[in-house]
């Protein structure tokens, strides 16, 4: 939980202090993003308040984006101990096990694109944000998919929170990107 906590607040900290702002990029209420960005699915718009509770009432939309898509990196990894648990247990069946590794990639590459969209929100970067937060959706529904017939696997509802929390992190995005 520390770690959640000084992921969020010294880049929050820091954009205040230094006093950064992106050109061109709304300022809003906290509840106005997440009723714009994340209110077409009714447990989007909950993770949304849930994902922004620490940030200020009103800031750059550039903020909240930035703070959904740390916390969603520290989701994966989270997610991503959990698999190598799985897998380095040695007990999975096959078919268990190559679902488990399928994800173990795919989570890879989410992580690394949204470490990279947090590096670009943070420099005002707008130039691949919106395929990256795509191809982060993708690669999380991919695991999700190949977690189907395994949904008994307590995994698969972890997946599908990171999902739905990609998914959030891409709405907000849009506000700055577009969707």
């Amino acid at each position: 939980m520390l770690t959640f906590i000084l992921a969020i607040l010294v880049p929050m900290a820091t954009l205040f202090i230094t006093g950064a702002a992106c050109n061109n990029v709304a300022t809003m209420k906290r509840d106005d993003a997440c009723h714009k960005s994340c209110d077409m699915k009714p447990e989007w718009y909950k993770l949304c308040q849930e994902t922004l509770r620490p940030a200020p009432d009103t800031a750059e939309v550039t903020l909240y984006a930035l703070m959904a898509t740390r916390q969603a990196n520290l989701k994966y990894g989270d997610t991503m101990n959990t698999i190598n648990q799985m897998l380095g247990a040695g007990n999975l069946p096959s078919k268990e096990r190559e679902a488990v590794s399928h994800c173990k990639g795919t989570y890879g590459e989410a992580a690394a694109l949204m470490a990279s969209i947090a590096k670009q929100l943070d420099g005002c970067d707008f130039t691949r944000g919106r395929q990256e937060y795509i191809d982060a959706q993708v690669a999380i529904g991919s695991c999700q998919d190949g977690l189907w017939t395994f949904q008994y696997m307590p995994l698969y509802a972890m997946v599908t929170a990171d999902h739905d929390l990609t998914m959030v992190t891409f709405e907000l995005g849009g506000l700055i990107f577009g969707n």
